[in-house]
């Protein structure tokens, strides 16, 4: 499926930084022709966005220095690159994504402190209030919003948590999430069972109440 074509060396320019290589743009193309495949199409696809360039503290945004620096030109880059394969208002390419039926999850593993790091230009890592991005899909009109706030102290005061956004994605893929190997009912703010788990990851994450 994934032609020979896919792994040639493609550049990449953002925020006046350019580079003969541009990985995140070569790997959303590939996602691209995962999901699109006219007879096996992929129903899954991760990709993890190591950055235009690599930034201070090591793979896309680990920016210990020259924060608003690295973020700007690695976020750029991986929001032009996204947009550029999916489906836009009025578009129906069948090669591209159509936001109708693919959920698109913007997740990271844990944040950046609000203030700059001590003696740098940097932030340091901060898993105690952060933004996850929801698009498509499940979350229509209807549904968009923002869930959560995040207090002057850079720590969220009303959240979903990382395993409810799992929780949540799993769902809304068809996939039921509670099991030994996967996710528990107490994973989901004050649940009761497997059923109100999921009613209440899916009302909080993506705006659905079952």
């Amino acid at each position: 499926m994934l032609t020979p074509e896919l792994f040639d060396a493609r550049p990449g320019t953002a925020c006046g930084a350019s580079t003969s290589l541009d990985l995140p743009g070569m790997s959303l193309e590939a996602a691209r022709v995962l999901l699109t495949h006219p007879t096996e199409p992929a129903r899954y696809v991760c990709v993890s966005d190591v950055g235009l360039r690599e930034a201070s503290g090591g793979g896309g945004y680990d920016t210990h220095d020259r924060n608003a620096r690295d973020t700007a030109r690695n976020f750029d880059n991986l929001l032009r690159s996204l947009t550029a394969i999916i489906n836009g208002p009025g578009e129906t390419d069948p090669r591209k994504l159509s936001l109708d039926d693919t959920l698109v999850i913007l997740n990271t593993e844990f944040g950046r402190t609000p203030l700059p790091q001590e003696g740098g230009s940097g932030r340091n890592h901060h898993p105690y209030g952060y933004v996850t991005a929801f698009l498509g899909a499940t979350i229509t009109p209807a549904e968009r919003g923002v869930y959560g706030a995040i207090g002057p102290d850079g720590r969220a005061t009303t959240a979903a948590t990382p395993a409810e956004n799992r929780i949540a994605g799993l769902l809304a893929m068809g996939i039921w999430p509670f099991s030994p190997e996967a996710f528990a009912v107490s994973d989901v703010t004050d649940a009761t069972s497997e059923e109100d788990a999921a009613q209440k990851a899916t009302a909080r994450v993506l705006g659905v109440v079952l």
